[in-house]
């Protein structure tokens, strides 16, 4: 079982009523994800440490992996799509604390810094 994974079940059993591992933060930039021979441009809507909210939702199934890349900025993301609601898709970065260098790409591209986001709000991973 990868860390992530046992870090999603200890999460669970701690805080049953709030999922989240990290706490989110709210931010709006343009992105890319490639998966494959796809390229689609979406929007970051919110990012963790461990995952990401983009929309509109690129049409591809649960599982998908792919790479997130901000233009404008030098790195790529490895990640996962997790799942799919009305609104967009939730990813998960492959690597452990990888949304806080995507929040930095953010702020440095945009110009405009993230705010932490309640539970309330629009879902994410």
């Amino acid at each position: 079982m990868a860390w992530g994974d046992i870090k999603r079940v200890l999460s669970n059993l701690v805080r049953p009523n709030n999922r989240r591992t990290y706490d989110r933060l709210s931010v709006d930039s343009e992105v890319q994800l490639s998966c494959g021979d796809t390229i689609v441009s979406c929007r970051i809507a919110d990012v963790s440490a461990g995952g990401a909210f983009l929309t509109p939702g690129p049409d591809l199934p649960i599982g998908t992996e792919g790479v997130l890349r901000l233009p404008g900025a030098p790195v790529a993301a490895a990640v996962r799509i997790v799942r799919r609601t009305e609104n967009g898709v939730g990813i998960e970065f492959k690597r452990d604390g990888v949304g806080a260098i995507v929040a930095g790409w953010v702020r440095a591209v945009s110009g405009t810094g993230p705010t932490k986001q309640d539970d309330t709000a629009q879902p994410s991973v």
